[in-house]
């Protein structure tokens, strides 16, 4: 197995995986972005091809494309293995000692069941009623049904046993992990029977979980006073996550860059009917609160959102706390307006280009919630006016843009008849001023000036040329412990090969000198222009600078022994030349003051 690892690393650009997750910019040999496991403005994360790691000078994380998919998409290493592997075109062979990972399994099953309903929908007599429900009470067409791959859970305790259980020896235990059954008296139900099925996909394509409708006339034979969902879904298992999944992002996610925007609707029947109409760059969340998780997706595609949403939708605090989150994110919000459609379903079936008109033609978020809230009020006395502020303050408060949320306090100003101050100080008392504390802020320790030169001469010699290491020695200039111990390094490697290779270089050190070598490389992205005559330049001034704090140091040093009493003539004698070869050094070194690229954590 680890043969096959090596193999499918190998086969793998770790900027591609990287790349198409987040936005990286070219940093000379490597690439820069914006970190995505911790918030920050200026990119201090790097991924080096050279080395195929990244490394985050911000937060800390570290590691391969392998440790990225599992801290970015969290996968198992088995998940993101197969992944890389699928991609590399690397057949994995399994020996009886690498067993699949948890999620894999419950992948593995959840695909079998979807194959079952699926099944019974399209070609089993049971799935013949359901089937015309769908087509002509819902509007659907075959095609998107399978494209969506629904299915249909007949209306029996375990329907699944035959298929699942007996011929494709799925294990109960492992069948109930999905969520898919539940036992009811010793033995197993499907949770779903008598409803129409949604396999619920994640972005890159695995079904984490099922969605279940309810058929009509099944929910008319209920008996009376009977608790019952019209919609149930899968419960939270070790691969679904309500909170993080898009409904139909792993079919429109191309779409959605393409447009450069994405059209947010509340349910699976939504969804696929805008699809179905041509709008297919939407998505589906549960409910009309967007989550963190789902912001922070749905950025990987576009920077706009549009939200089909339901009519009430304003008045719902969990939705209006989504939109702060996606302000928040960066993104750009706006709504489309349904009129008398009660949803996006109704909608995208009664009236397509109405439909698309009023994606097309969608207001921004702020405009909108504003509107709604003046819509309810026909005077504009002062209880009314009173109300507004309350409902709409908050509101304004929650506007991430300062510019933007001047803009509305001057909207609603207008509106409301009264000094714009007034609104502006409204909005200015409710901010709650955050309290600073030392102890909520930790300093990261940082290296000398002498240390982080020489580290900075490691790291460019390394991006340049390593073969400068051979044509002079630079062990004058080096003098920490650990970089004593990678430059000695260096001179070995390159004195047994002829060229040299970072990644093999890399593997064949110490494990405890492998990070203080891939921070040398990270390093390198420092200088934007990587021509030559900029490294040869740039690796000249820090060894000027080493060398003018090390002639500093002895002059201190020299100045304190000359400062003693009891030296004799020829001690002091003897000292004074040093200090005067030391400070006509420094006069040299100053007067030749190159300027150039010196970036230290200072």
């Amino acid at each position: 197995m680890r043969d096959q690892v090596e193999e499918v690393k190998n086969k793998t650009d770790i900027v591609t995986i990287i790349g198409e997750r987040i936005q990286l910019t070219k940093a000379g040999k490597n690439f820069k972005a914006n970190c995505p496991f911790h918030s920050e403005k200026t990119p201090s994360f790097i991924v080096s091809p050279e080395i195929a790691h990244y490394k985050c000078f911000g937060c800390g994380e570290t590691g391969d494309v392998f440790t990225f998919l599992e801290k970015f998409e969290g996968m198992e290493f088995f998940e993101s293995l197969k992944y890389l592997a699928d991609r590399a075109g690397v057949k994995l062979v399994l020996s009886s000692n690498n067993q699949k990972g948890i999620k894999e399994t419950l992948y593995e099953i959840n695909n079998l069941v979807s194959k079952f309903y699926s099944y019974v929908l399209l070609t089993h007599p049971d799935g013949k009623r359901p089937l015309k429900y769908l087509l002509e009470e819902r509007g659907l067409k075959t095609t998107t049904i399978e494209t969506f791959k629904l299915g249909y859970s007949p209306d029996q305790p375990l329907a699944l046993k035959g298929y699942v259980l007996e011929k494709k020896k799925v294990t109960t235990a492992n069948l109930e992990k999905t969520g898919v059954v539940y036992k009811k008296d010793n033995s197993m139900v499907d949770r779903f029977k008598g409803r129409i099925v949604f396999p619920l996909y994640d972005h890159r394509g695995n079904i984490c979980g099922f969605a279940g409708r309810i058929l009509p006339w099944i929910e008319k034979a209920l008996p009376p006073g009977r608790a019952f969902g019209k919609y149930i879904n899968t419960p939270e298992t070790a691969i679904y996550l309500k909170s993080n999944l898009l409904y139909g992002l792993n079919l429109s996610k191309a779409e959605i860059k393409k447009s450069g925007y994405a059209v947010i609707v509340e349910g699976e029947l939504d969804m696929i009917s805008s699809w179905q109409t041509g709008v297919k760059n939407v998505v589906a969340i549960k409910g009309s609160a967007l989550t963190p998780s789902q912001v922070k997706l749905l950025s990987r595609y576009a920077k706009k959102i549009v939200l089909a949403l339901d009519s009430d939708f304003a008045g719902n605090s969990a939705a209006r706390r989504g939109i702060e989150i996606a302000d928040k994110e960066g993104l750009e919000i706006k709504v489309a307006r349904l009129g008398k459609y009660k949803d996006p379903d109704d909608a995208a079936r009664s009236d397509p280009e109405f439909y698309k008109k009023a994606i097309k033609e969608a207001v921004s978020i702020w405009d909108f919630l504003i509107e709604t809230i003046f819509s309810k009020h026909e005077e504009l006395e002062g209880i009314d006016k009173a109300q507004i502020s309350k409902e709409i303050v908050p509101i304004l408060l929650s506007i991430e843009d300062r510019i933007v949320q001047a803009h509305y306090i001057e909207v609603v100003a207008k509106r409301l008849k009264i000094p714009q101050e007034a609104v502006y100080d409204q909005v200015k008392s409710k901010i709650v001023k955050p309290t600073s504390s030392s102890s909520e802020v930790e300093l990261e320790k940082k290296g000398d000036r002498p240390e982080l030169l020489e580290e900075r001469l490691l790291s460019l010699m390394i991006s340049y040329n390593p073969l400068l290491f051979l044509e002079k020695s630079y062990a004058d200039y080096i003098k920490h412990p650990l970089n004593v111990r990678l430059y000695k390094s260096l001179l070995d490697y390159l004195k047994e090969n002829t060229e040299f290779e970072m990644a093999k270089f890399s593997t064949s050190l110490p494990t405890e000198l492998v990070d203080g070598f891939n921070n040398l490389v990270f390093k390198g992205s420092e200088i934007a222009d990587d021509s030559p005559e900029v490294y040869v330049k740039e690796i000249e001034i820090v060894m000027r600078e080493i060398e003018l704090l090390r002639i500093r140091a002895d002059i201190k040093k020299l100045t304190q022994e000359m400062s003693k009493k009891g030296l004799s003539d020829e001690q002091l004698d003897s000292l004074n030349k040093e200090f005067n070869n030391l400070t006509k050094r420094l006069s040299e070194l100053e007067e030749n003051n190159h300027k150039g690229i010196i970036l230290l954590n200072q």
